[in-house]
């Protein structure tokens, strides 16, 4: 007798965060962005233990994430965030999302890349090159390999390059640094790219 009133409740509750954040996009919209980025809509997350409730919370899930993004225009890039979680489970929901390029942690595993992979995902995707919870700056050839290692696992022309996460755990010195050797690397592999195979 619990258990309904408590999905229902909890299903309204994310379709209310879902209209709050479209009113968000929509003035995002308005002022002309190009790129919008909604944060990991907590998908994996909050999934409940019973596997009964788990392709119904799924749905409603992307129905709220699609709601809350549908108003943005259709040359409006949609991007999300996830992190430190095994996806592997939820790699159809993730997919109905409907994103246009999907950021994740990858800098300690490619698992998550390779669940993308194996699923043949087709859409832009970002897999974190450094871990921004260290204060350590890997240097441009580290990340040089890093980046190359994606492409074992997609096609370049849907790599979207950028950190594993947010960057306010880090301080200015270490942001601007790690930026740098992240866009000098990724101006090496394109220069390589560009070279041997003739292609951008």
């Amino acid at each position: 007798l619990v258990v309904q009133p408590c999905r229902y409740l909890a299903q309204e509750a994310v379709f209310q965060l879902a209209l709050s954040l479209r009113d968000e996009v929509q003035d995002l919209k308005a002022a002309g962005c190009k790129v919008i980025q909604v944060d990991e809509p907590a998908l994996r997350e909050a999934m409940p233990l019973r596997n009964d409730f788990k392709e119904e919370y799924l749905g409603w899930m992307v129905d709220a994430f699609r709601l809350a993004t549908a108003i943005a225009a259709p040359a409006t890039q949609i991007h999300t965030h996830m992190c430190y979680c095994k996806f592997g489970n939820c790699m159809d929901a993730i997919d109905r999302r409907d994103t246009d390029v999907n950021s994740i942690e990858n800098a300690e595993d490619d698992a998550t890349l390779r669940d993308f992979q194996k699923i043949g995902y087709q859409k832009g995707l970002g897999p974190g090159v450094y871990d921004i919870h260290s204060p350590i700056v890997p240097p441009v050839e580290e990340m040089y390999t890093k980046i190359k290692s994606f492409m074992d696992c997609m096609d370049h022309k849907e790599l979207v390059i950028n950190p594993d996460c947010g960057l306010k755990t880090r301080t200015w010195p270490e942001t601007i640094a790690g930026l740098k050797n992240m866009v000098a690397a990724t101006e090496l592999l394109r220069t390589e790219l560009i070279m041997k195979f003739n292609v951008y």
